[in-house]
């Protein structure tokens, strides 16, 4: 198998792979509503704190004109450790992806391929395009994406925001439905015990419009993780390749930067 293929078998991040319409966000005008505030912390209580978080991912979307889908089993360890692994049908995983926050491993067990010491966010910008640090990453998954002190607001509808720095969450009922977070659009479905288990992030690139959706499965939070999962065994024989390699081979290759 291909460098190129075991990247579009591993790229995905993130429902469904067939058009979906862009979900709503309110209108009209809006008032000052501090509550609104309070509301944000009641939805999304259990990250104060999220240590840690574990969870299968199920991801399917668009990277330019490209198809993406993938199976993960991922975990996550504050302030910036991950793991990443896209499973293939059998075997061996179609790559892994690990870093503590000091190093940063990808690797293609079935080439005996790996990229070492590539920032987690430059990893997964050339896989996906979807350019966040492993902190980031785990902050957009679980609606963990402002803090407490943004300006509230209230809309007709049941609708309140939260505006806090570069981010902007938006609750409905009570309930985190989306976020403009950082320059990307995030829509949260399917709650449960206040984490949604449908995440869909979308952006326009100049490479190529992204719209990729996770379904996750299996949620655990704060629970104890091993620091070796942050790492990952390579053997001596693997062949380095390089971040330009997997940019090469990434879903938005040929495009126009």
């Amino acid at each position: 198998m291909t460098l190129a293929r075991a990247a579009m078998i591993g790229a995905a991040v993130f429902v469904t792979a067939c058009a979906v319409r862009a979900p709503e966000r309110p209108s009209g005008a809006a008032v000052a509503a501090p509550a609104a505030v309070q509301a944000l912390a009641r939805a999304t209580a259990h990250c104060r704190p999220l240590r840690s978080a574990t969870a299968e991912i199920r991801l399917a979307g668009r990277a330019g004109r490209k198809r993406l889908r993938a199976r993960l089993v991922s975990g996550f360890l504050a302030p910036d450790s991950l793991r990443l692994e896209a499973l293939a049908p059998f075997g061996p995983p179609a790559l892994v992806l690990a870093s503590n926050g000091a190093t940063t491993t990808l690797f293609f067990p079935r080439e005996g391929q790996v990229l070492r010491e590539a920032p987690v966010a430059a990893v997964l910008d050339a896989l996906t395009g979807l350019a966040l640090d492993a902190d980031d990453l785990r902050r957009l998954l679980f609606g963990c994406i402002a803090g407490d002190d943004g300006r509230g607001q209230q809309y007709g509808g049941g609708w309140q925001t939260v505006e806090d720095g570069d981010t902007r969450a938006f609750l409905k009922h009570g309930v985190l439905v989306a976020a403009d977070y950082r320059g990307w659009q995030v829509d949260y479905a399917a709650h449960e015990g206040g984490i949604a288990r449908s995440v869909r992030v979308r952006r326009a690139l100049p490479r190529g419009d992204l719209d990729l959706v996770a379904t996750l499965a299996s949620v655990e939070t704060n629970v104890e993780l091993d620091a070796a999962a942050f790492t990952v065994i390579v053997p001596p024989a693997a062949s380095a390749i390089t971040l330009d390699d997997l940019r090469a081979a990434s879903p938005f290759a040929g495009r126009e930067p």
